[in-house]
């Protein structure tokens, strides 16, 4: 049994992954801006209000926490620091050497091999998200020179679909997986690469 704080806890995915952690016996701190929207009280878990983009919010809130796993999620297409401050927030509140597993997107990277019509399909996408993309992207070099042992899990066009139970994953995001990922399959990975070294300090590919 682990002790786990997932920031984003009020998204679709972040209540997943307290779902699915609660359900594994872990102990979770769910911390949201509009805690209240969770509206859970299952044994072993914790509610924290707290808005990421305010500086020094998240301090105390992550201490004698085994891991932290960021959901964070920007509403629109619009311009967004979301993903980068809300990452910076949580970096300053973590020891070096803490374990954070991130929600990224595979949007960020063209697999290696990848077909003309792949990459037309990637630059077009890139073109739609640029702002998302842009900050996800501020947000997997703060990890990169921030001394956590961080993981950037990137996956495919989020579905609402049941868990497969059997992700595709490419291991420094390099190969191609699925074009499609259940927020399910989505949460079950990130759970589970909080054990795995093989997923330290690199962004990881996943898809249903």
């Amino acid at each position: 049994m682990s002790s786990i704080a997932v920031i984003g806890a009020a998204g679709r995915t972040g209540r997943l992954i307290v779902e699915r952690s609660l359900a594994a016996g872990h102990r979770v701190t769910a911390i949201a801006r509009r805690a209240q929207a969770l509206q859970m009280t299952e044994p072993g878990l914790t509610i924290r209000t707290a808005d990421i983009l305010a500086p020094g919010s998240l301090q105390g809130l992550l201490d004698d926490h085994d891991a932290v796993i960021s959901a964070l999620g920007a509403a629109g297409r619009g311009p967004t620091a979301v993903y980068s401050t809300g990452t910076a927030e949580i970096i300053s509140a973590l020891k070096p050497g803490a374990r954070l597993v991130v929600i990224s997107s595979a949007g960020l990277g063209v697999p290696t091999g990848a077909g003309p019509g792949t990459r037309l399909a990637a630059r077009l996408l890139h073109h739609l998200m640029r702002h998302t993309y842009t900050d996800m992207a501020r947000m997997e070099d703060l990890l990169s020179t921030s001394g956590l042992a961080w993981t950037a899990v990137r996956p495919t066009r989020l579905t609402d679909r049941p868990a497969t139970g059997h992700p595709r994953v490419s291991i420094g995001a390099t190969a191609r997986v699925g074009s499609q990922t259940s927020r399910a399959d989505l949460a079950a990975f990130a759970l589970d690469a909080i054990d795995d070294p093989r997923s330290y300090r690199t962004a990881v590919a996943v898809s249903s």
